[in-house]
């Protein structure tokens, strides 16, 4: 018996015509274009906020070195960060603010600070502070013998 059915009567099979493939294939590639985008964009932000907390986080780091220079009685410094963040450089300088008229707080100094940070591109972002210095802060080293 001969089970080959010929070319010019319709099938009674049913699936998917060229047409409806590639509109598929469309709808697909449509979506995925968005969620690529929106990917990208999602790490585009990443990196952005990265950037901004390491600037926040090597700020800060400035001004800590800023107030112990104040206490050691340095009132400029300069420096970098090392190898783990390459380019990036800081400053700082302290000036006295005057003398205080209040008679309790004689032997207390007041500085202002402005501490800042050189990033990798020569942008600069400062922060400016206030702190001070009185004798108890004063260290002593112990020579041991």
């Amino acid at each position: 018996m001969n089970t080959r059915r010929p070319y010019n009567r319709p099938s009674s099979e049913q699936g998917f015509t060229l047409a409806e493939v590639l509109v598929a294939l469309a709808i697909l590639g449509g979506g995925m274009f968005v969620l690529v985008n929106a990917h990208h964009g999602a790490l585009q932000l990443h990196l952005m906020t990265q950037e901004e907390v390491n600037a926040r986080m090597l700020l800060e780091i400035t001004a800590a070195r800023a107030e112990m220079g104040v206490v050691a009685e340095e009132l400029s410094d300069s420096g970098d960060f090392g190898p783990r963040f390459p380019g990036y450089s800081w400053s700082y300088e302290a000036q006295p603010m005057g003398d205080s008229d209040n008679p309790f707080m004689l032997d207390v100094e007041f500085f202002t600070v402005a501490a800042t940070l050189i990033a990798p591109d020569g942008d600069n972002v400062s922060l400016q502070f206030y702190t001070f210095r009185n004798p108890e802060m004063q260290t002593t080293v112990q020579v041991s013998r």
